[in-house]
């Protein structure tokens, strides 16, 4: 990973936003094969702005990653959605989320495919997955004391089949042309989450509502 620091400066910030971006084009443009120069001239910049910026290409290859995860945290893993019912009932919610996410990035069939292969990043994307995973265990283990899962289930290992479900499911689904509707792939992650935590995959549907009944 680059340790060239965050710029201080809101113009510096907002150049390096754009040069991400572009990069980003590149990458699906090319699917995945991404160097200085070529970002740079699809910028219109000098390679040596990008140079500045990121590094190497390693440097703004590791960028790109941790950018999905960053966004990927902020619309999906770090919402509060207690207040939604259970455990089931709210990461049912988190898992239709996240499946959206994927289907309005088309920069996750670059990352979780060919960009895999990259041994930087592989090594930022198993940095960041390891997040991910330490955050969906301490989300069971909550969720095990407020006896709404079985204690029997281990949080890390649920927590690593869950997310490497979505993985290579995702993948799957954004190969395919079209892709599978979001609610089918929604339903088959579900119940490997549902299998994972030892419950009943309708256990996160909505209670009905009771009838009244009228004299």
């Amino acid at each position: 990973m680059s340790t060239i620091r965050a710029p201080a400066t809101t113009k510096g910030r907002a150049t390096r936003r754009r040069l991400l971006e572009v990069a980003r084009e590149v990458a699906l443009r090319t699917g995945g094969d991404i160097e200085l120069a070529s970002v740079a001239e699809a910028a219109g910049v000098v390679p040596s702005l990008v140079h500045r910026y990121f590094g190497s290409k390693a440097g703004l290859v590791g960028a790109l990653v941790d950018d999905f995860f960053d966004r990927f945290h902020a619309e999906v893993l770090d919402a509060d959605l207690d207040a939604h019912g259970t455990w089931a009932q709210h990461e049912r919610i988190r898992l239709e989320r996240g499946v959206r996410f994927h289907y309005a990035e088309p920069f996750a069939l670059v990352l979780y495919g060919p960009l895999a292969r990259d041994p930087e990043v592989a090594r930022t994307e198993a940095q960041r997955i390891g997040v991910v995973v330490e955050r969906a265990a301490r989300s069971i283990r909550r969720a095990q004391k407020r006896g709404e899962l079985p204690v029997g289930v281990d949080p890390g290992l649920a927590g690593a089949a869950m997310f490497g479900a979505m993985r290579l499911v995702m993948l799957e689904a954004l190969r395919r042309t079209p892709p599978p509707p979001a609610s089918r792939v929604i339903d088959v992650l579900w119940r490997q989450v549902a299998a994972s935590v030892r419950i009943d995959p309708d256990a996160a549907a909505p209670r009905p509502r009771a009838r009244i009944r009228r004299g």
